[in-house]
């Protein structure tokens, strides 16, 4: 923990610094990054827009000017307990949560609006990012887990110790979950072996060299931003923006600007239920990257830069009255050769285009609440469709703007307005992806939409949901033509199919698609991967994610591969250890156990998932298989019943449960 302090307060000394390197030996002798400031004496007007933006605000020390009514004897009731906020005789901001433990000192602050976080020590050089936020415009302390739906849903309205979201937890992690976005030049640097940090950083904040790397002073002007992140295309800046505005598994934290997303990220996709919505509009906090990609205006070639300026963030022209929208869809503007279709604002019929309801952005990008005071923008730039809400409960703009109306009130409305506006193209897909992420896939249906689809994120999604069906004919001649695809979201998809066209794909130039193909064959052709460049990959990029569950599990997935079983169960109970309150390794922990004829060690995780989770239906199934196969046939049926109360539509248990009923007693 010194060593992360000192490197907090040496860094900040250096970003507040207004003096060149030359009359600073501690930026010569730590052979330091130009800071802001010193790029400032040659570039003051990017300067001044990024000294006003969140990217400069994103982590910061705490300072009176900004953290001193927050500490001022503050204090909140969350999660069963009171947490007061304080500052002691020498103005050092504490936390304390509870009386019988000694006061946390706040070692760090990041954003400013609409809430500050704080950040506290953790154990072995982690920093905890604390679940309690201030509003800068309230003047009020806040939970940010106060409107999880999740919690909810599962009869938990408390984070509890040992809770993945707790403050405490994994999930709340600085170093893990949030610093690579905050800090610029980080590395998490986690050793697994003592299961510790040793994290370090550049400068704090998103900085300068974030986009433009240090190097050698240009021996004509001077600058010391690295020559080839001067001419970026759009495309290779819209992948350095997607590097923290993207929900993705991470290979590492090398990505420096210019190179390929996808050679140091895997794009999360709408394939896992509850983080996008069948439509491709965001539901979880999946920031902006897969919703943009998903939309029309993000394949036809539009970036982030078309509409955002790179220094201040905010849009280039004003979207209150869509003159950032119209600039393109009033002119039928061609990009990259399609034209932008026609549009003069909100169709006659609907909003008064005058009103709110006439901008562009509260229609196409209706806002969605995080963190329980956040308001964020929707990116997938969908076209409302209420008469698809009506039909598989998507959301549509139209009443999450007019709460006291009904979908069909809506549906009715712009049916009067703009009948032919929703294409049949999108209607198939949703249902098809919808009926996937409720478990009820149907091949058919996604070979379909498929077969129609040109959006290179959307076809990418709609392979990843036909890898989870049987495996049959037309799923491995769609994944054949799949792999010869230009974009790399796509191959990455088609390499998850068995089939002829995986092994050569593990010699794709991009990493993602190499990932995914050595998955794909880690399964019953591990001889033919063993000592391959891209099963190294895999394990290096499991090692980096080893402080998280999902690492530990990726790491028992290749033991068990490599048929190491003991390595293989010391990587379950480490990721049920990282996070208890998951009910996924308990899971995978108990069929590996399974396989191994271990029936009785098995029961007992699927026991423990079913006390943590009663309330999942794929947890209750599986414990009723382990009850089944000890012969314990009513216990089995009652498991299968909850399952069902859980999700009727469980095929697989309602399955199970008519093949036991011959094995149970009239009596029972």
């Amino acid at each position: 923990m010194a060593r992360w302090v000192w490197l907090m307060v040496l860094f900040l000394s250096l970003g507040s610094c207004r003096n060149s390197s030359k009359k600073n030996p501690a930026l010569q002798h730590t052979n330091a990054a130009p800071t802001p400031q010193q790029c400032a004496e040659c570039h003051p007007r990017e300067y001044a827009d990024w000294a006003g933006s969140d990217h400069a605000w994103a982590a910061r020390l705490p300072a009176p000017q900004h953290d001193a009514m927050a500490f001022h004897a503050q204090s909140l009731h969350a999660h069963g307990k009171q947490f007061v906020f304080r500052s002691d005789e020498l103005g050092h901001y504490l936390v304390q949560t509870s009386w019988d433990t000694p006061a946390l000192p706040v070692m760090g602050a990041v954003g400013r609006d609409p809430l500050v976080q704080y950040l506290v020590p953790g154990k072995r050089g982690a920093l905890q990012v604390l679940s309690t936020a201030w509003d800068p415009q309230r003047r009020e302390w806040f939970d940010v887990f106060a409107d999880d739906a999740r919690l909810r849903e599962e009869g938990n309205a408390l984070r509890q110790s040992g809770d993945w979201g707790h403050y405490t937890g994994r999930g709340m992690t600085w170093n893990s979950q949030c610093a690579s976005c905050h800090m610029t030049g980080y590395r998490k640097r986690y050793n697994r072996s003592d299961d510790s940090y040793h994290s370090t950083y550049e400068q704090m904040g998103i900085t300068c060299i974030a986009c433009h790397p240090a190097a050698a002073p240009d021996p004509i002007d001077g600058c010391t931003a690295d020559r080839r992140t001067r001419t970026l295309t759009r495309q290779q800046a819209g992948a350095v923006c997607a590097t923290c505005h993207a929900r993705a598994e991470t290979f590492d934290d090398s990505f420096r600007p210019g190179e390929k997303f996808e050679d140091h990220y895997r794009l999360e996709l709408p394939v896992a239920p509850g983080a996008f919505h069948a439509n491709g509009m965001q539901r979880d906090e999946v920031f902006t990257e897969t919703g943009f990609r998903l939309s029309r205006m993000g394949a036809t070639g539009v970036t982030c830069m078309d509409c955002h300026d790179p220094h201040t963030g905010e849009t280039i022209l004003p979207w209150e009255d869509n003159s950032l929208c119209l600039r393109c869809h009033a002119v039928e503007k061609v990009v990259n050769g399609k034209k932008a279709p026609f549009s003069a604002g909100a169709p006659e019929g609907t909003c008064d285009r005058l009103s709110i309801g006439g901008r562009c952005v509260e229609c196409h990008m209706p806002e969605s609440t995080y963190m329980a005071r956040d308001p964020r923008r929707d990116h997938s730039l969908n076209i409302p469709d209420p008469e698809l809400s009506c039909e598989i409960g998507t959301p549509n703009a139209c009443t999450m703007c007019h709460r006291d109306k009904n979908d069909r009130w809506a549906a009715n409305v712009l049916t009067r307005a703009i009948p032919h506006q929703i294409t049949e193209q999108r209607r198939p897909r949703a249902r098809a992806i919808h009926a996937a992420l409720l478990g009820r896939a149907k091949e058919a249906d996604l070979l379909a939409a498929l077969e129609k689809e040109d959006i290179p994120a959307w076809r990418a999604t709609l392979l990843e949901h036909l890898s989870r069906c049987p495996l049959s004919q037309a799923i491995q001649q769609a994944a054949q033509i799949a792999a010869n695809d230009a974009n790399a979201l796509v191959r990455a998809a088609a390499a998850g199919i068995p089939g002829t066209h995986v092994p050569p794909l593990l010699h794709d130039p991009v990493r993602a698609v190499r990932h995914s193909a050595a998955w794909c064959m880690l399964q019953g052709m591990y001889q033919s991967l063993s000592g391959s460049s891209a099963l190294n990959e895999l394990q290096n990029a499991a090692e980096f994610r080893a402080d998280q569950p999902a690492g530990a599990m990726l790491l028992a997935t290749l033991a068990q591969a490599a048929g190491n079983i003991n390595e293989a169960e010391t990587q379950y109970r480490r990721a049920i250890e990282l996070d208890p309150s998951s009910p996924v390794p308990y899971m995978d922990y108990a069929l590996l156990l399974a396989r191994q004829d271990r029936m009785q060690d098995a029961l007992k995780q699927l026991l423990t998932c079913t006390k943590i989770a009663p309330h999942n239906a794929e947890a209750q199934y599986r414990l009723a298989l382990a009850l089944a196969e000890l012969g314990l046939y009513p216990a089995a049926v009652t498991a299968l019943d909850r399952a069902l109360q859980a999700d009727p539509q469980h095929a697989a248990a309602r399955a199970a449960r008519t093949e036991l009923l011959p094995f149970l007693s009239p009596k029972s």
